[in-house]
Order: structure tokens, then sequence, then C-alpha cells
């Protein structure tokens, strides 16, 4: 019974072998006539340009070519043909021309469908390039398609305009990473439009939501300098959320040094040393800024900040003043300013070196230098009871200011 199945099984085998065989032959010689009257569609396609019936009749042979090779090109066991590799790229050739004729002639063209066919073109002259039949043509080509390169530019420029924003990343992505390709090797192109190229992709793949598109260009889109600053603050909070924030802060880094005094680079800089606890190189940032600007008033603001964490309170309440006397009104030193000398007064009270008369004398003298300040941020931030309040509480006391200690109760 075991020798009955096993002939079975071989008879299987061969009649399926020989139908596969049977059938490969058909579609060989199938491809044969197909490729016939491929050739035939492209020595007809002359004379394309004027949009009359002829002419849509040649275009429509060429389309219907092309949808029956491109089901050859999708099989296996024909894909790699050269014969059928170049009359396909000869149709995609053909159909891309009659677009440019039309543009250059000012005619109306579907300029979306040419965006679509440039692509295809490129594309299909990659694919064929990277097999080793087709290294043989490669200089043709790269000739015969270097002219054609900067319409990519011209396409992902127009998908954009339109908000197509997957198609311009295609248009932007074949117009800069093709150059790169073999194909391309001794093509020398005009590079004056790199920058701004790899900035545009760099915008598709933001409103494409993609980090890993972003990032691909991301360094020369950073080169286009009169969008730079916009870029690294796109990068820096593409990467704000990610865990750990090394490129959150890399990009901090390269905003504060082309741009040291925008508003958003440097105070997220000093916030992210700061919150990590890295105090000693948010400083060296401030200094950094404060010996261009001394007198910028969001580097002096840092700089008390950091001096207040530091619990470097004698220089801390230098720059409180200094930063009030030209804004009075900043909540931030005047409640720091006025903490400051609140602390002395405790200080002072608990110096028992000193007399006890001694002691309030000089505590009383730090809370009324305490207290204009404390009544400032109160009334700039009457909402933060939980910050003046017990610091008033006490200087009324200690000042024995009765009608305004009742206030607070």
């Amino acid at each position: 019974m075991q020798k009955v199945t096993l002939l079975f099984t071989f008879i299987l085998i061969l009649t399926s072998s020989a139908s596969a065989s049977v059938l490969d032959n058909r579609r060989t010689r199938q491809l044969k006539n197909d490729l016939d009257a491929a050739r035939i569609a492209v020595r007809n396609a002359v004379n394309l340009v004027e949009d009359n019936d002829e002419s849509r009749k040649r275009i429509g042979a060429l389309q219907n070519s092309e949808r029956t090779l491109n089901g050859y090109l999708k099989d296996s066991l024909f894909k790699d043909r050269k014969d059928l590799r170049l009359i396909s790229l000869d149709i995609l050739k053909k159909e891309y021309d009659v677009f440019n004729d039309r543009l250059y002639l000012n005619m109306r063209i579907d300029t979306m469908a040419m965006v679509v066919k440039g692509k295809q073109l490129l594309v299909s002259m990659l694919s064929f390039d990277s097999l080793e039949v087709g290294k043989s043509y490669r200089k043709k080509h790269a000739a015969l398609l270097a002219p054609y390169h900067g319409n990519l530019l011209k396409g992902g420029i127009y998908c954009m305009a339109h908000e197509k924003w997957k198609e311009a990343w295609e248009c932007l992505d074949l117009y800069l990473d093709s150059r790169r390709q073999p194909l391309f090797s001794d093509i020398k192109f005009d590079s004056a439009n790199d920058e701004f190229a790899a900035f545009l992709a760099f915008m598709c793949a933001k409103n494409l939501d993609s980090l890993s598109m972003m990032m691909k260009y991301s360094e020369e889109a950073i080169k286009y300098s009169p969008r730079r600053e916009y870029t690294l603050q796109l990068l820096a909070e593409a990467w704000r959320l990610f865990t750990p924030q090394k490129m959150y802060l890399h990009y901090l880094q390269e905003g504060f040094r082309y741009y040291p005094q925008s508003t958003y680079f440097f105070p997220r800089l000093i916030d992210y040393y700061t919150s990590h606890g890295y105090t000693d190189e948010a400083m060296l940032y401030i200094d950094k800024a404060l010996k261009m600007d001394s007198s910028n008033q969001l580097y002096l603001l840092a700089k008390h900040s950091v001096l207040m964490s530091q619990k470097n309170y004698d220089e801390a309440l230098k720059y409180g003043i200094t930063l009030l006397r030209d804004n009075p009104d900043q909540a931030i030193p005047n409640y720091n300013v006025g903490y400051i000398y609140y602390l002395r007064a405790l200080d002072a009270q608990k110096d028992y070196s000193k007399s006890y008369r001694d002691r309030q004398k000089e505590a009383q003298e730090e809370y009324a230098k305490c207290l204009p300040y404390i009544e400032r941020y109160r009334l700039l931030m009457p909402k933060d009871r939980e910050r003046w309040y017990p610091i008033l509480y006490e200087v009324y006391f200690n000042l024995n200011m009765g009608k305004k200690f009742d206030s607070l109760l």
C-alpha cells in the first residue's frame, strides 16, 4: 500500500511539473506577442503633442502595453528579462515626454499625472540598474534621465502646495536619494537646491508624523539657513518625549549654538539641566549667553534662578535686584528677593552669639527689606497664597503691623 501511495505521489509531481512547464511555455509565447505589440506602440508613438483623436489612440496603445507588461514584471519568471525591462522603460519615457513637450508649449496638462509618471520612470530605471544585466546601460540611461531629474523637485513642491504630503515626500526622497545611487555615479548634479529640497522633504515627513522620515534628511535640512531655527525647533519637539532625552538635548544645544537669543532653545536648555540637577552645566550656558548680552533679561533671570537653586543667595540677591530695577513687576524675582531677606531675618533671630535685643533689631531690618517684595508678589500672584501667606504672616507679626496682620486672618 505504501508503494502505491509513493507511486501516486510521484505521478502527481510529474504531472504538476509538466503542467507548469506547459503553462510557462504558453506564457513565454504570449510575452513574445505582447513585446512585439509594445514595440509597435513605441514605434508609432510620434506626433503626440497635439490633443487629437490620433494622438489619443497612440497614447492609449502605449498605456495598454504598459499595463500588460507590468503583469510580467511582477512575475518572478520574467521580471529580470532584459527585453521586457527595456521596452517597458521605452514606454514610460514616451509617456513622460508627452507631458514634458506639452508643458514646454504651455499646453494644459494633468500635473499630478506627470509627477506620478516621472517617479515611475525613475524608479523603473533604478530597478533595472540594480540588475546585473542593467549595468551595461548605466551611462546611457543616466544621461537620458539626468535632464529630467530636476522635475522631481518641482513635482515635490507642486504636491506640497496641494497638501499631498506622501506624494511630495516620494518626489523629494527620489530627488535626493537617487543621486546617491550607482545609476548617477558619473553625473555631476547642481547641488544649489539640495539643502532646500532636504528641508522640504523634512517638512513632508513632519506632516506625515514620521520621525524616521524626518531624520533621513535632517542634517541636510539643518544646513538650509533660512529655516534652520524652525527645523531645529521641530527636531527638538520631535524628540522631547523620548527617554532618554539625549537627542532632545542635542537639538537644544544646536539651537542655542546658532540662536542663543531664541526664546525657545535657551529656556528649555536651562530647564533641562536644572530639572536633572545639572546646575553647573546650566550655569556654563548662562555665562556664555551673558557674555554676548549682559543686559538680556532672559539671561539675567536664568542666572538669578539657578543661583537660587544652588542656594547661593548672596549672588542671587544681586541679580534679583538688578532685574527688578529694570522691571519691578516680575513675579519670580520679587518672591525670591523677598524670600532671601526673610531667610536672613530667620538667621538673625538664631544668631545666639548676639544679645536678644541685637538679634531682634537685625531681624526686623531684614523683615522690613523683605516686606515690599513679598507684598508686590502678592499683588502679582494673588492666587499663590501658599507661598506669600506664611512669609507675610511672619513679617507682619515681627514688625508689629497689627492691621495688616489682621487682614491675613
